[in-house]
């Protein structure tokens, strides 16, 4: 008899309290539950240890494939502790609520990493430079320097090679173009305010000196927000071996699950696709934080109370950080 889906909940550092919360809050919707939880030492069969960096959490799915890996399931949810999914959302009724079949795979939002073009689910920069506006994204300094073979590490023979997988994304409808810059460092900051900004300004006049250069990437990839993920099981082996295959080698996680996931499975969807949102709060600035405080006042930071009165046309919410929450 198949399954119909395992829900695997990602924890990015070790909270052992929030596990029997979030066992409680969906143990009524899905019949299979695990917890990928870094450095676990306790005695709960369905919670895996795991241990590698955070800013790589792809490497935990790798980790803990042997341990919440079934045949029958139809699915793989892959959410984080810190999202909560509407609870109208449950292991009977989420293909339908996700539009996907039982081949096809979610993931919130696909970008190409030369041209980001919104803000909608991973926070970029709105820089103004003379009249010019872009959106910038610290991590691509990051993905300029990742380099896809390693010392130490004896991968590769372990994925496509970059034609091919530049050829796979390309069937998604995703192009692989070298980064400016622009993309890599941003527009030249005209603050002189603090020592931070005077240190940003001498940096970047050190780059002047090639800022007519592109940067190829060594492997194509793609960007995500990658706190809620669907695999399908045609997938999950191939995108859980890619998966760690980018962990070893220190691909940051928003680069290395989208593109894992695309790289190894034939149809994945997305949230502009479907036509629906989840709702994602960034706490980087005082303005950011007042607007997250706004918007959870009417739920007095009471798990019962957000999960009775969730946003009915929001997938899910991000962040809610369960160990500042009343959860009776």
């Amino acid at each position: 008899m198949q399954k119909k889906a395992a829900l695997i909940i990602i924890f990015n550092h070790r909270y052992d309290k929030n596990i029997e919360v979030l066992e409680a809050m969906y143990g009524q919707r899905f019949t299979h539950i695990y917890h990928l939880v870094p450095f676990y030492d306790g005695d709960k069969p369905n919670v895996i240890p795991v241990y590698e960096n955070s800013l790589c959490f792809q490497g935990y799915i790798a980790q803990g494939l042997k341990h919440f890996y079934d045949e029958d399931f139809e699915h793989y949810l892959f959410v984080a502790d810190d999202l909560i999914l509407n609870p109208g959302i449950n292991e009977n009724n989420y293909k339908e609520i996700f539009n996907i079949g039982s081949a096809a795979g979610f993931i919130p939002e696909i970008l190409e990493v030369h041209q980001l073009t919104n803000n909608d689910t991973i926070r970029f920069v709105l820089q103004k430079w003379w009249g010019k506006r872009r959106l910038y994204w610290w991590r691509l300094k990051d993905l300029a320097k990742y380099r896809h073979w390693v010392e130490g590490v004896e991968s590769e023979k372990e994925m496509p090679s970059y034609t091919e997988a530049a050829a796979l994304l390309n069937q998604h409808g995703y192009k692989m173009k070298p980064l400016t810059h622009a993309d890599v460092f941003g527009y030249f900051p005209l603050s002189l305010r603090t020592k931070r900004d005077r240190r940003e300004v001498l940096k970047y006049i050190k780059w002047l000196g090639s800022y007519k250069s592109e940067y190829k990437i060594a492997y194509p990839v793609v960007a995500s927000y990658s706190d809620v993920v669907i695999v399908p099981k045609a997938s999950i082996k191939t995108f859980t071996h890619y998966c760690g295959v980018f962990a070893a080698n220190g691909l940051f996680v928003e680069f290395a699950i989208p593109t894992a996931l695309l790289l190894s499975t034939k149809k994945v969807v997305s949230e502009p696709v479907i036509n629906k949102r989840g709702a994602i709060y960034w706490l980087y600035t005082p303005p950011e934080a007042a607007a997250y405080e706004e918007a959870m006042k009417p739920y007095e930071y009471n798990l019962q109370n957000l999960l009775k009165a969730f946003p009915a046309d929001k997938l899910y919410i991000h962040p809610i950080k369960l160990s500042r929450w009343k959860t009776g």
